[in-house]
């Protein structure tokens, strides 16, 4: 999860650190949707989704990660309850939510679906699902139906504020739905953290672009502020650590390749 106003940077980079170790690349396919108000149906263009999809294609190749997609979009909808991406308070949206769900959502539990609504709450920018044990593929289980990531379509690409204009906070929240935590998960200098051993310790999540930030000074590294998996601005960001990318692979393959099919 993604949210909290963050302070602005004037400079970007679009490119991440390239993996040391070589795994098998795994091919894993995408599809957007985009979810606008009335007000907004025109808000999000095929070109920023084309911007969105290069730059997530571009840093997922440096892990062996190989993102694909059929169509720069899988489904428009315009519906000013659903354009918030808000959990339903009472029961006909909770219907409208599971209908809208089982006539968009694409492919199998090992697919990306990610949503961009137009009209989140303030500095809320995104949420995305971690893989579960025991999926089953039927629109009947609401782990499967509801599995993906909801954005906040202001992040994307040449989005209104700097801060998180340059479409990396879908990078963050798609490094949740392949398995990772936060860095500063726990916010604590010890204990397992984000279960990933070279990760430094960070106990507070990162605003902007401290370069020599380090919250934890007794345990060694200084916080991981380009990690995609803090708080960081945008153009901060610049990469995954080699036990992230094979947490990334391993969940993947274990918990979302083997999801369960009902015929």
């Amino acid at each position: 999860m993604k949210l909290g106003a963050r302070s602005s940077s004037s400079s970007s980079s679009s490119s991440s650190n390239s993996s040391s170790n070589s795994l098998p690349t795994i091919d894993v396919k995408v599809h957007f949707h985009t979810v606008s108000s009335e007000a907004k149906r025109d808000y999000i263009s095929d070109q920023a989704l084309d911007k969105q999809f290069a730059l997530l294609r571009d840093v997922y190749a440096n892990y062996d990660i190989n993102i694909q997609r059929d169509e720069t979009v899988a489904s428009r909808t315009v519906d000013d309850f659903l354009a918030t991406g808000s959990w339903p308070l009472t029961s006909q949206q909770v219907a409208a939510k599971k209908d809208f769900l089982t006539r968009t959502r694409k492919g199998g539990y090992d697919a990306i679906n990610l949503y961009f609504y137009t009209d989140m709450l303030e500095d809320f920018w995104g949420s995305c699902t971690l893989p579960r044990d025991n999926v089953t593929r039927t629109f009947d289980d609401v782990n499967f139906r509801e599995d993906g990531c909801g954005i906040n379509a202001d992040s994307l690409p040449n989005g209104p504020f700097e801060r998180v204009g340059l479409g990396y906070t879908t990078i963050h929240e798609v490094g949740h739905w392949f398995g990772l935590l936060h860095v500063f998960q726990g916010y604590t200098c010890e204990g397992s953290g984000d279960l990933v051993d070279d990760t430094p310790a960070a106990q507070v999540d990162t605003t902007g672009c401290p370069i020599g930030k380090d919250s934890c000074p007794d345990v060694p590294g200084l916080d991981p502020i380009h990690n995609y998996m803090d708080y960081s601005d945008d153009s901060c960001y610049n990469e995954f650590t080699e036990g992230q990318k094979l947490r990334m692979h391993s969940m993947w393959e274990t918990l979302r390749l083997s999801a369960k099919v009902i015929s």
